[in-house]
C-alpha cells in the first residue's frame, strides 16, 4: 500500500527535475518580462485624475491585455515541462522503475502532471497580480477591484494551463521522446495561440465560432467576469457567440477541453500503458 510520504517524496522529486535551474528562472524572467511590457506602466498612471470607473476599466484592460499575451509562454513551458516530466522518463527508462514502485500508477500520471502545472500556474497568476497592484494601486485602485482580478484571473489561468498540459501530455505519451514532445506541443501552442488573434476582417463568418475554441473561451469568461471594455479589447459585436454566451458558458467550455485532454490521458495511463524496453 502507498504511503503519503512516498507519495510526497515523488512530487518533491519530479518539483526539482521539471523545476531546476535554469527553468524557473527563466520562466520568471520570461513571464514578468511580458507582463511589465504589456501594462504600459508609465502610458496609464499618468492618468490620476480620471474617474474611479475609468480606472477600474483600465486595471481591467490591462489584466486581459497580460493573460491574453501569455498565453504564448505557457504553452511554450507547457510543452517543455511536460516534456521533461512524463517523455524523458520513458525515453530513459525510468517510467518502467516508476510503475515498478509500490505507488499506483494513479498517483504517478497525478503527480507529474501536478508538478508541472500547479507550480506554472501559481507562477503566471501571481507575476500578473503583484504587476497589476504594483502598477495601479497608487491610483486609486480598490482592495475589492484588485481581489476580483486575483479571484478571475486565477481560474483562467488555471482553465488554459490545464489545456496546454491536457495537449502536451497526450502528445508526450503517444511520441513518448523528449524533443518531438516539446517541438510538437510548441508548435500546436502557437497555432491554437493564433487562432485567438484572428478577426472577421481576416476569415469573415468564421470568426464567430473562435469564441468555443480553448483558449478564446477562457479569455473571454475572463473578459466578462471582470466587465472588460469588450469592445476595445474583445471585439465583440451584437447576435454573435461573443455577447450571447455569458462568462460561466464560455468557463464551462474551457472545462469541458481539459476534461476531454485529461481523462482519457488518464485512462491510457493508468490502465493500458506500456512501457517496452
Amino acid at each position: 500500500m502507498e504511503s503519503n510520504g512516498a507519495k510526497l517524496a515523488l512530487l518533491k522529486t519530479e518539483l526539482r527535475r521539471v523545476w531546476g535551474f535554469p527553468i524557473l528562472e527563466l520562466a520568471a524572467g520570461f513571464l514578468a518580462l511580458i507582463a511589465v511590457t504589456t501594462i504600459y506602466t508609465l502610458q496609464e498612471i499618468t492618468i490620476p485624475s480620471a474617474a474611479q470607473a475609468t480606472f477600474n476599466g483600465i486595471v481591467v484592460n490591462a489584466v486581459y491585455d497580460t493573460m491574453s499575451t501569455q498565453l504564448l509562454p505557457i504553452g511554450l513551458f507547457c510543452g517543455i515541462l511536460v516534456a521533461l516530466s512524463f517523455a524523458k522518463d520513458y525515453e530513459q527508462g525510468l517510467m518502467q522503475t516508476l510503475l515498478s514502485s509500490p505507488l499506483s500508477r494513479s498517483t504517478v500520471f497525478i503527480v507529474k502532471f501536478v508538478a508541472v502545472t500547479v507550480p506554472l500556474t501559481l507562477l503566471t497568476w501571481g507575476i500578473t497580480v503583484f504587476m497589476i497592484a504594483l502598477n495601479y494601486s497608487l491610483g486609486g485602485a480598490t482592495v475589492s477591484l484588485l481581489l476580483q482580478v486575483a479571484a478571475a484571473s486565477l481560474l483562467t489561468t488555471f482553465l488554459s494551463v490545464f489545456i496546454f498540459g491536457g495537449l502536451a501530455t497526450l502528445i508526450a505519451l503517444t511520441v513518448k521522446r523528449t524533443i518531438p514532445t516539446a517541438l510538437v506541443t510548441m508548435t500546436l501552442g502557437f497555432l491554437m495561440y493564433f487562432v485567438t488573434t484572428l478577426r472577421a476582417e481576416t476569415i469573415g463568418s468564421l470568426a464567430n465560432y473562435i469564441a468555443v475554441t480553448p483558449f478564446k473561451a477562457s479569455l473571454l469568461g475572463l473578459s466578462k467576469l471582470l466587465g472588460a471594455d469588450s469592445a476595445r479589447v474583445v471585439g465583440l459585436a451584437e447576435n454573435t457567440l461573443e455577447s450571447s454566451v455569458p462568462a460561466i458558458g464560455f468557463l464551462a467550455i474551457a472545462l469541458v477541453y481539459v476534461l476531454a485532454l485529461l481523462v482519457p490521458m488518464y485512462l491510457y495511463f493508468t490502465r493500458r500503458f506500456e512501457v517496452r524496453e
